[in-house]
């Protein structure tokens, strides 16, 4: 994708902690019916169809948690590497967390010629800490499914003082192909995905703050935020397989799932000769470790 389609959406901005110490939340992705176990049953496809981040969106990420070639980095739900190969190339020394053994085992193949990663499989939320302190903490797409009772505090736990707890989120936002979301709703409420024939997308501009909660806690003295629009342009064959990968759709049994995704995939085809757009939003938030 060419650096000229991403648009950064505001400037960043920062927060310093008040005196009180806030909760965490579930994020919404954690309704009953999404399950982030689900990933591991379509592993492959999520190799194949889940994109890395944008060259500028790595370079914020490195860029914003200081990372330089030798900084012990811990990435806590890879997926099947996405993040961790880009991190990996620039030189730090990379432990990847995954809860997925199938997932796992594509980040492994992704990372076999990088000596300076590993990947280890289990949940972050049990994953015994080691006795060294991290530079970083990274999650990109996987730190809303984390037990907001540990999430914040166990990532500082394992953050020397001044590392960064840094976390890319994606949201879906409206743009891309004129009509097409509009045109997809009647399927979501046919196999059960929705019940709101009139939902649209947040606009670029107003998607929330992601994990507001960090700039209360004490464990951190600052916390920075990012955005960047990113369009992104897909054959039926990819929208169809990004769609196989998606934790909602993998609620549906067997057969209302292929229901689901032959409707789509037939609306692709016939209405917009085989390629669509979506846009979306990377949200990176850098949260300090207090020294």
């Amino acid at each position: 994708m060419p650096a000229s389609a991403i648009r950064r959406v505001g400037h960043p901005y920062h927060f310093r902690p008040r005196t009180s110490v806030g909760g965490g939340s579930m994020s919404k992705d954690n309704k009953p019916g999404r399950r982030r176990e689900s990933f591991d049953a379509v592993a492959d496809a999520y190799g194949l169809y889940r994109p890395a981040p944008p060259t500028e969106v790595v370079d914020a990420v490195i860029a914003s948690s200081n990372l330089r070639q030798g900084s012990s980095v811990l990435e806590i739900g890879c997926g099947t590497g996405q993040l961790s190969v880009p991190l990996a190339k620039h030189g730090v020394d990379l432990v990847a967390i995954e809860l997925g053994s199938h997932l796992a085992a594509v980040a492994r193949r992704n990372l076999v010629e990088f000596s300076n990663a590993r990947v280890e499989v289990g949940a972050f939320e049990e994953w015994p800490l080691p006795m060294h302190k991290f530079d970083a903490v990274v999650s990109a797409s996987a730190f809303h499914w984390l037990d907001p009772a540990v999430r914040y505090s166990k990532s500082a736990e394992a953050l020397r003082p001044e590392g960064c707890l840094t976390i890319l989120h994606v949201h879906h936002v409206r743009g891309g192909t004129p009509g097409f979301f509009e045109d997809t709703q009647p399927y979501y409420i046919r196999w059960g995905l929705s019940d709101d024939p009139f939902f649209q997308p947040t606009a670029p501009a107003n998607v929330p703050t992601m994990y507001p909660e960090l700039d209360e806690l004490q464990e951190f003295s600052s916390v920075e935020r990012q955005r960047f629009e990113v369009p992104v342009r897909y054959s039926t064959a990819s929208y169809i397989g990004w769609l196989r990968t998606d934790s909602l759709v993998n609620s549906l049994d067997d057969e209302a799932r292929r229901g689901f995704l032959q409707d789509i995939e037939q609306l692709i085809d016939a209405k917009y000769r085989g390629t669509v757009a979506r846009n979306f939003v990377y949200d990176l938030t850098v949260a300090r470790r207090a020294s």
